[in-house]
C-alpha cells in the first residue's frame, strides 16, 4: 500500500481550480419527450455473445434468456446511426416516466426478433429515477455542434428486457427496456491499438470532464478506449421500500435481488459490447482489456469482471466500494441520486427513517442474501493484476466500505489519498500518467 500526497491543501486547492473551470451540467427535461407520472413506490444490426463464468443461477434471467449459461446472449448491440452531438443525457426526476416513442418500440421490435420470441408482449420504457439518453436532432437544420474528439469508430447502444416485477393479470408478458450506451474510439495519430480500456464512469456519467482527460491520454498512449457513457438507464430506477418492525430478512431479501440485477445488466453490457468491438476489429481481440472504474464504476467492476473473466486482463478501481446497500443509507449522495427509499413506517403520511439499529441489521441481512454484490464478487479478481486508488475521508462512497473491498480482493495495490470523493477526482490527472504506466508494467510487462 502506497500513502500519496501527504499535504490536503495542495488537492484542496487544485479541486478549487478545477471545479472552477469545469462547472456543472445541467440536464433540460422539457423537451426531451418526457410525461409525468406518480412517484413510484415498492413495498414491495450487431448481437453482443456473452461467456458468463458462473454458470449457475446466480446471474439474473432476461427476457429470452431465461436461465443465464455460458455462451447465452442476455441482449443485443445495435449501432447507433446519428451523430454523437445529438445525444442528450436525461435523468428523470421520481414523477416522470420516459414517453414510449418510435425509437423505443424499434429497440423492442429489435431485441424480439434477436431472442426469437415471436408471441405478443407489453412494455415499459424507463421511469422514474432512471437515467438515459436520447436523440435531439438539431433545431431547424442546425448543425449539431461537433465533439471535441470528433465522432468515435463506434457508437453503439446494448438492449435488454426483464419481466416486470408488478402484478400481471394479462396473458401477454409485462416487459421493462433497459438501454446502456457506448462509444468506442481507437488511439490517436492512427497508430496501432496495444490493448483496451474498457472505461465505466461513476453515476450518471460523471466526473464527465475528468474522463475525458482519462480517455483521450490513454488513446494518445496507444489505447483503445471502450467507454460505457453511464450505468444501464434503470440502475438508479427508483424504489421505495416499507420496512416495518420484523419485515427485514423479506425486504434485504428484495434488496438483494434488485441490486444483483441492477449490478448484472452492467456486466452484460460490459460484456457484449466488448465481444462486438472484437468482432468488428478481430487483430485486438487477442490483445488485453483492462477495465477501469470510477467511483460508481469502480463499485460494480469486480461483478463486471466476474461475469466474463475471460475477457478482462486487470482493473483499475477509483473511489469504490462493496455492501452497495450500506453505501446507500450512508453516502452523502444519496439525496442526489434518489434511487432508494427505506420507510420504517409505511402508514405515515411522510417517509419515516429507519433507526441506525435497524439500518445496520438490514445492511447484515443483505450481504448474506446478495449473490453479486462487488463484497462477494471481488474474489475472482485476485491474482490478477488490480490497483485501487482510495481516499481516505470518502464519504461519497464511504472510506470504510472501500477498505473492505481492498480486503475482499485480496489487498491489491492501493494508492491512498488523504482527501475526500470529489477531490481524489479533483487530483486525477495528476496521476493518470503514473495509472497508465503501472497498467504498462503490470498487464503488458513492460518495464
Amino acid at each position: 500500500m502506497r500513502r500519496i500526497g501527504q499535504n490536503p491543501l495542495l488537492y484542496t486547492l487544485l479541486g478549487c481550480t478545477l471545479f472552477a473551470l469545469f462547472g456543472c451540467r445541467s440536464v433540460q427535461r422539457q423537451s426531451l419527450g418526457f410525461q409525468s407520472t406518480e412517484s413510484e413506490s415498492t413495498s414491495e444490426t450487431g448481437f453482443g455473445d456473452i461467456s458468463p463464468a458462473n454458470t449457475e443461477s446466480v446471474w439474473p434471467a432476461r427476457w429470452g434468456a431465461e436461465s443465464i449459461q455460458a455462451g447465452d446472449r442476455t441482449g443485443i448491440i445495435v449501432p447507433i446511426d446519428h451523430s454523437i452531438s445529438e445525444l442528450a443525457p436525461a435523468h428523470l426526476s421520481r414523477f416522470h416516466r420516459l414517453r414510449t416513442g418510435e425509437t423505443e418500440y424499434t429497440d423492442m421490435d429489435l431485441l424480439a426478433v434477436a431472442m426469437g420470441i415471436e408471441e405478443p408482449y407489453k412494455f415499459q420504457a424507463e421511469g422514474p429515477g432512471c437515467y438515459l439518453f436520447v436523440h435531439q436532432p438539431p433545431i431547424d437544420g442546425e448543425d449539431p455542434k461537433p465533439s471535441k474528439d470528433g465522432e468515435p469508430e463506434l457508437f453503439i447502444k446494448y438492449i435488454s428486457a426483464q419481466h416486470s416485477t408488478k402484478v400481471n393479470t394479462s396473458d401477454e408478458p409485462q416487459l421493462e427496456l433497459e438501454r446502456t450506451w457506448f462509444t468506442y474510439r481507437t488511439p490517436r495519430s492512427g497508430q496501432d491499438s496495444i490493448g483496451t480500456i474498457l472505461l465505466m464512469p461513476g453515476m450518471f456519467g460523471t466526473p464527465e470532464p475528468v474522463i475525458d482527460g482519462v480517455e483521450r491520454y490513454f488513446r494518445a498512449k496507444g489505447w483503445s478506449v471502450l467507454r460505457m457513457l453511464s450505468h444501464p438507464s434503470r440502475f438508479t430506477q427508483r424504489k421505495q421500500f416499507g420496512v416495518p418492525p420484523g419485515s427485514e430478512a423479506f425486504i434485504a431479501q428484495r434488496i438483494a435481488e434488485m441490486f444483483d440485477t441492477r449490478t448484472a445488466e452492467a456486466a452484460y453490457a460490459a460484456s457484449s459490447a466488448m465481444r462486438y468491438v472484437h468482432k468488428k476489429y478481430p487483430d485486438d481481440a487477442e490483445k488485453p482489456v483492462v477495465l477501469l472504474g470510477m467511483s460508481g464504476g469502480a463499485m460494480i467492476l469486480p461483478t463486471v469482471y466476474s461475469f466474463d473473466p475471460s475477457l478482462y486482463s486487470g482493473g483499475v478501481l477509483i473511489a469504490g466500494g462493496g455492501n452497495f446497500l450500506e453505501i446507500n443509507i450512508r453516502s452523502n449522495y444519496a439525496k442526489w441520486i434518489d434511487a432508494i427509499d427505506l420507510d420504517a413506517d409505511p402508514s405515515e403520511p411522510e417517509i419515516q427513517k429507519p433507526e441506525k439499529e435497524q439500518l445496520q441489521e438490514l445492511s447484515n441481512l443483505y450481504m448474506t442474501m446478495s449473490k453479486l454484490d462487488s463484497l462477494h464478487t471481488a474474489e475472482s479478481m485476485r491474482g490478477v493484476p488490480v490497483l485501487m486508488l482510495h481516499a481516505s475521508s470518502d464519504k461519497a462512497v464511504p472510506a470504510s466500505t472501500g477498505d473492505a473491498l481492498f480486503e475482499a480482493i485480496g489487498k491489491p495495490e492501493r494508492w491512498v489519498y488523504p482527501v475526500g470523493h470529489e477531490l481524489i477526482f479533483a487530483g486525477l490527472p495528476l496521476q493518470t500518467t503514473k495509472i497508465e504506466s503501472w497498467v504498462r508494467e503490470q498487464v503488458l510487462g513492460e518495464d
